[in-house]
């Protein structure tokens, strides 16, 4: 592109022109990139106003400053351009080149360079320049899609996330020949290879090349094919595993109901030989013979008593009531359990004068 701006002051013609540029200028990521502009004048240089702005190609909508050059100062531009951006010669000069270190994707744009030189003066001149920054292919995904039994159709499918061109694929068997199988069928577009009716001479190491115009990256894929042979071999594998599994436990199930069966044989066993701590004491079976013991000692008391003072016996009525006390109070010992029971008391504890110390005694 070429503009050309003439004005007449004092008889005198004065131009600003901006040479052609390249059109485009393509580099890799992370490199350097130059993007040229030059122009001529009459005119001093004092009054040198430089604007740089990019259309981004991810916004076009939301043109951006780069880099600006007005009265003898350099002024940074968008964020994402400070610290990499420069003049490529010393300013003031006739050649307003700029360079972008670290190129970046979000760098690709339409670029322009603005020129403004008074006294020329009727507008800008302006050149464009196009900037694409290029990304070789990211290491590509491999996988298969479909049954891989024999007779089966499979897709064999490669693709990377990354590239600038978008990458092309190529599909190749590792084996002498290099080549695919005879029924399959490759897309270098979309990275996909097509085999149908697979046999076991489909079977091997496959590799995808993924390239564009600044490298390249590969992956590989192991297709093994499953004829029915093996398919049986596998089940019958699986149906003898899971008998075996039934096996083990049914036998591991059998051996603990018996050992718990035994053991609850030998406790059943064991109960009748033991002496539980929480049974009550039994009763107390000497209180009949406590009572027959008292019984025999009072008539031999009683007897003996006769001999010794036989007239108050008969006399005293009070000595009945308290021999019929002493009989109450033997029967109802008889009715207490042991740890209730009275002591036994001999014939000589109740011999003494009269029958009403022998009713205090036992009480």
């Amino acid at each position: 592109m070429k503009t050309q701006l003439s004005l007449s002051r004092k008889g005198v013609t004065v131009s600003l022109e901006v040479s052609e540029s390249p059109g485009s200028v393509q580099v890799a990521r992370g490199q350097t990139a130059v993007l040229p502009c030059t122009f001529t004048t009459s005119a001093a240089l004092i009054n040198l106003n430089v604007i740089w702005m990019v259309i981004p190609l991810a916004n076009a909508n939301q043109p951006e400053q780069v880099i600006l050059y007005q009265g003898g100062q350099m002024f940074d531009g968008a964020p994402q351009f400070q610290g990499r951006v420069g003049f490529a010669g010393t300013m003031p000069a006739t050649n307003v080149s700029i360079f972008i270190n670290n190129t970046q994707l979000s760098d690709t744009g339409t670029y322009q360079c603005l020129v403004n030189n008074l006294p020329d003066r009727g507008g800008r001149n302006i050149g464009v320049t196009g900037l694409t920054v290029l990304v070789p292919p990211s290491a590509p995904h491999c996988q298969i899609q479909g049954s891989q039994d024999v007779g089966s159709d499979v897709i064999l499918l490669c693709s990377s996330e990354e590239g600038i061109p978008r990458p092309t694929y190529l599909w190749e068997k590792l084996d002498n020949t290099f080549k695919l199988p005879p029924t399959a069928t490759q897309d270098q577009v979309q990275g996909t290879v097509t085999i149908r009716n697979i046999s076991a001479l489909s079977s091997g190491l496959y590799q995808c090349v993924a390239s564009n115009a600044i490298g390249t990256s590969t992956c590989l894929l192991d297709l093994q094919v499953i004829s029915r042979k093996s398919i049986g071999l596998i089940a019958g594998a699986v149906g003898t595993g899971a008998v075996i599994v039934i096996f083990c436990i049914a036998l591991i199930l059998g051996a603990f109901f018996y050992w718990r069966r035994k053991n609850k044989e030998e406790e059943e066993e064991d109960i009748p030989n033991e002496i539980r701590e929480d049974d009550l004491p039994p009763k107390c079976s000497s209180a009949k013979a406590f009572h027959t013991e008292i019984s025999s000692s009072e008539n031999n008391t009683l007897t003996s008593s006769n001999t010794y003072n036989s007239r108050y016996w008969s006399n005293n009525p009070k000595a009945h009531r308290n021999t019929e006390s002493f009989n109450h109070s033997v029967t109802c010992a008889n009715l207490s359990p042991c740890t209730q029971a009275m002591p036994t008391y001999h014939p000589s504890v109740l011999t003494g004068p009269t029958c009403s110390q022998l009713h205090i005694g036992l009480w």
